[in-house]
């Protein structure tokens, strides 16, 4: 679509022609496509960010968002706030900031005072109580912003500061200095892997077979980036995670990585451990399904990223060991204390988490942590074609599924029923859940596009 503007004349005399804005509080104008899109996309960022916040809330104070957003306009204004006044600025009915004041006055945080002038107006005010439990919470909640945006690319976290700042969309998604985004994940040339795209599924390599594909400080930190920017990149699908010859890969790389750990401080070793653990949240986050093709040697930070993917495919062969306790660390390393017990049971992970033993194919088969056993010579070719088979599918219910799957570990029961209702709510308003309905009843099979 062609973009269409205006030309007016300046203070000086002189045409500008300036674009028509499609949206005057996003400022888009009919060029701004992809960035739109982004905007979109964001929206879902900021939306996850604000449940999770509302989420924390609840559970550490026993509070609402809705609470804390009126306790967080009476905090700027020490004087008080009428009633009307607090309405507007919360964009909320007279009735609902009623009855988040009475709440709130009734645990003390607030004090409702009549209007000398009108007995009709009220205005509102901290209690002393009110602004010390207010400052606690907004202390926290200033932590947990920044936690969860330390989960999002550094393209949505340079775009949501460029739209809060009012710049325009298009100005917010030059390109950051970096190796790739998600709009070029068809094309991307790895430095420290192979990676190949096809027909809408993505394959990881770790192609060092002589060592048995070990990871480097680079190789944590380019599989961090390529998965945080998977979240944008609509277009893949499916994502298989392999190593080169006969092995997946045998952890960090004893030279490159644990002899220069042995030599750092510890504001060091905390970046790495950290940088790590990034890593498996952006494999967790990302909505593609990460199917991991396992043979040979699986050890340390390798066991960690099959753990972190969704589907595991083996061979009998395997040998998979969370050995950190054999030199001299920790079982909980990049979540494994959290994300093993949920797949194999607690009794099960504590086993191998405290003896850094190695669990074989068969034994991994029936324990759960594979879904599958393969030949070696057909494991790849099993796994290309379950992502195929995962790519054809409604690939945004696929990521809606991963969604839940990851959040509804930190949900009670009847939250997870709700929030299940909403997201296929969510589902049901989608264009392959027509596509589906309508094949039906054509009595041919569904064409799913992932819209």
């Amino acid at each position: 679509m062609a973009s269409t503007s205006t030309t007016r004349k300046n203070n000086y005399g002189l045409d500008v022609t300036r674009p028509e804005l499609l949206d005057l509080e996003t400022r888009a104008t009919n060029s701004d496509h992809r960035a739109l899109r982004l905007w979109l996309r964001l929206l879902s960022c900021t939306g996850r960010i604000q449940n999770e916040i509302r989420f924390r809330l609840r559970t550490e104070f026993e509070t609402t968002l809705a609470r804390f957003d009126l306790l967080a306009q009476l905090d700027r204004c020490p004087q008080g706030l009428r009633m009307s006044e607090l309405s507007r600025l919360l964009m909320v009915s007279g009735g609902n900031v009623t009855g988040l004041t009475d709440q709130l006055e009734w645990e003390g945080l607030v004090v409702r005072l009549m209007s000398r002038d009108d007995r009709r107006t009220y205005t509102v005010r901290l209690t002393p109580r009110g602004v010390r439990r207010f400052r606690e919470m907004a202390a926290r909640h200033e932590q947990w912003v920044v936690e969860l945006m330390d989960g999002l690319s550094s393209d949505e976290q340079r775009y949501i500061t460029f739209a809060s700042r009012g710049n325009s969309m298009t100005e917010a998604i030059k390109p950051a200095g970096q190796a790739f985004s998600g709009r070029a994940l068809d094309k991307y040339q790895a430095k420290h892997f192979k990676y190949e795209f096809k027909d809408g599924v993505a394959c990881i390599t770790l192609d060092r077979p002589e060592r048995k594909n070990p990871l480097t400080f680079d190789s944590y930190a380019e599989l961090r980036d390529l998965f945080r920017a998977m979240a944008l990149a609509e277009y893949v699908k499916a994502v298989v995670l392999t190593g080169a010859g006969e092995n997946f890969c045998s952890g960090g790389d004893v030279h490159e990585i644990i002899g220069p750990l042995t030599k750092m401080d510890m504001p060091g070793l905390l970046a790495f451990t950290r940088m790590t653990g990034d890593l498996v949240k952006a494999m967790r986050a990302c909505p593609q399904p990460i199917i991991a093709a396992i043979d040979g040697v699986c050890a340390g930070a390798g066991a960690i990223l099959a753990m972190a993917s969704d589907l595991r495919l083996g061979t009998a062969r395997n040998k998979t060991a969370f050995l950190f306790t054999r030199v001299g660390l920790a079982g909980c390393d990049m979540g494994a204390c959290a994300i093993l017990p949920r797949i194999i049971g607690q009794g099960r992970a504590a086993e191998l988490l405290f003896t850094g033993r190695s669990m074989t194919g068969d034994e991994a088969e029936r324990w759960g942590f594979l879904n599958r056993l393969c030949a070696p010579e057909d494991l790849l070719t099993a796994a290309m074609a379950l992502a195929s088979e995962l790519a054809a599918g409604p690939t945004f219910a696929h990521g809606m599924t991963k969604k839940m799957l990851h959040q509804e570990w930190n949900m009670a029961l009847d939250e997870a029923i709700d929030a299940e209702a909403q997201a296929q709510a969510i589902c049901m308003a989608t264009n392959d859940f027509h596509r589906a309905y309508q094949a039906f009843v054509a009595k041919h099979k569904p064409v799913f596009k992932g819209d």
